[in-house]
């Protein structure tokens, strides 16, 4: 057995129980960066005579980190529990510091498999996304509490993680070689608007190896179920099974930045362009039609491709994006049908 590796810091000798298989490998395979490696911890805990230890330092470093506000924070100043930092990174990890149109902040990704759920998250709707949000041990404030700070509405105190794991017979666990409650996190909780409605969302992104390889993992997944339900949210486990690689491709492609959303999104000039499109795009190639649009709209070209983009985004054009996009081909329409999709797979069960 290996010990640290002193270029990223990560613990080589974690080894698996039933497959005997490295669990940075089974990580690595599935595109996912060192904090993920922690993930089957307690697994191999069991089976080594040396642990990795917490030492004051380090607990230390976690008090000053919520001291700091991380893992606290609504909207734009979110700030997530788990950052990406360079100790995290590594030659065959993929993580993701990106925006996804929502906030002014990018987000910290620790995986494809999670900037993918938030990208088709962001384009179904999402108000609000928040990274790596911890489920505190302890009683703690609602996490969708008014953030409004002239609400009238005291905040909703929920019961912490740990009577939740006690409720369910699940050990909760502690920051490793002390009594110091770890701090659990779900990899993401969405606030997301169909119809009249707004759907709190909270995901698990787990690859179906990390599942099948520790017991922890599947305990963890029951823990993020479990406190789901107790603050009212859908719980959705994201493995990545049935994307669609060219919605993915182009929403990649198209997304559009958090400022032109927020200076256009609700304007008159993007409704009059996207009706205009629609009316060209019946008898027109895309590109055509969208210069065709801008040109009733005196919007140059660059302007006329950016609210065709918009359009796009916020739904007011119809098009099929999980069919490639010819821009001197007739536009293809589907976009209800694909949206009709990921509500299904996002909210549980059909929305309007």
């Amino acid at each position: 057995m290996r010990g640290i590796n002193a270029k990223n810091g990560i613990e080589e000798s974690f080894v698996d129980a039933d497959q005997h298989k490295p669990a940075n490998s089974i990580v690595i395979q599935a595109g996912y960066s060192a904090p993920y490696l922690y993930l089957l911890d307690e697994d191999i805990q069991r089976r080594l005579t040396k642990v990795k230890t917490y030492s004051q330092k380090k607990l230390t470093a976690v008090s000053r980190a919520i001291f700091d506000g991380h893992g606290q924070g609504r909207r734009d100043d979110f700030r997530p529990w788990i950052r990406i930092r360079r100790n995290f990174s590594s030659p065959v990890s993929n993580q993701v510091f990106e925006s996804v149109g929502i906030h002014k902040r990018n987000h910290h990704f620790l995986s494809y498999l999670e900037y993918h759920t938030a990208l088709q998250i962001a384009y179904l709707g999402a108000e609000e996304l928040r990274e790596c949000l911890p489920m505190w041990p302890y009683p703690h404030p609602h996490p969708d509490q008014e953030f409004d700070n002239d609400s009238q509405r005291p905040p909703d105190t929920i019961c912490g993680l740990m009577e939740i794991a006690k409720n369910a017979g699940i050990d909760h666990g502690c920051f490793v070689g002390t009594k110091v409650p770890y701090i659990g996190t779900i990899d993401m909780l969405a606030a997301v608007k169909s119809g009249d409605t707004r759907h709190l969302v909270g995901v698990s992104c787990k690859p179906a190896e990390i599942i099948l390889q520790s017991e922890r993992a599947k305990e963890r997944i029951e823990l993020d179920r479990r406190y789901c339900q107790a603050i009212g949210a859908h719980h959705f486990l994201e493995n990545g099974t049935g994307f669609n690689q060219m919605l993915l491709q182009q929403l990649i492609w198209l997304r559009p930045l958090t400022s032109e959303i927020r200076s256009h999104g609700g304007s008159t000039r993007l409704q009059e362009f996207s009706a205009a499109f629609e009316a060209f795009a019946a008898e027109r190639p895309i590109c055509d039609a969208a210069l065709a649009a801008g040109r009733v709209c005196q919007m140059d070209r660059s302007e006329a491709f950016l609210n065709w983009r918009l359009g796009i985004w916020l739904h007011l054009i119809d098009i099929d994006l999980t069919r490639r996009i010819q821009m001197t081909k007739p536009i293809r329409r589907g976009r209800n049908g694909v949206l009709a999709k990921l509500r299904t797979r996002y909210l549980g069960g059909n929305h309007v």
